[in-house]
């Protein structure tokens, strides 16, 4: 058999639940090079699209999804949520953080934002690509990939040249 790839061009209705999806898969491949098992969740859980469990430490993160920057009202008395969101359209550049952080940064580095009609009226900001300065201060809760796919070859290749 064999599929069709999905005409993402709309963007919503009918085609919003493969979207999301597709994002989490996304976000998921990325995570998983730095040892997170991304859990995703049928419905919303403490406002948490996915939880993502750490190989090593044993932690589980309640995460929110998003395709950009957003800083939403409704999450904030959240205070372990995390959000995860790209600021680029390639799909392995990823931003994990707890969203209560992001919005602290949004206000140090970008205060304007908080004066929006949209912030005032919905509780809501959203940025395709953030400003150079919100850029900057995220950049320790950058996640980016690494590998393509991962054979078992490769792994023990990578394996071999860390020990050097």
């Amino acid at each position: 058999m064999r599929f069709k790839p999905i005409d993402f061009e709309h963007g919503t209705g009918k085609y919003s639940k493969q979207i999301e999806t597709y994002n989490f898969h996304k976000a998921a491949a990325v995570l998983a090079e730095y040892g997170l098992d991304c859990i995703r969740l049928s419905d919303d859980w403490a406002g948490a699209d996915f939880l993502a469990h750490h190989k090593d430490t044993g932690c589980t993160l309640p995460v929110q999804l998003k395709s950009s920057l957003v800083i939403d009202k409704k999450f904030l008395h959240y205070e372990d949520l995390y959000i995860c969101f790209p600021l680029d359209k390639t799909g392995s550049n990823w931003y994990l953080l707890k969203h209560k952080t992001l919005e602290e940064i949004a206000k140090r580095h970008n205060p304007h934002w908080f004066t929006t009609n949209q912030w005032r009226d919905k509780g809501l900001i959203w940025s395709w690509t953030g400003t150079k300065e919100v850029r900057a201060a995220l950049e320790p809760y950058a996640y980016r990939s690494s590998f393509g796919s991962l054979g078992y070859r490769e792994a023990r290749a990578t394996k071999k040249q860390a020990r050097k």
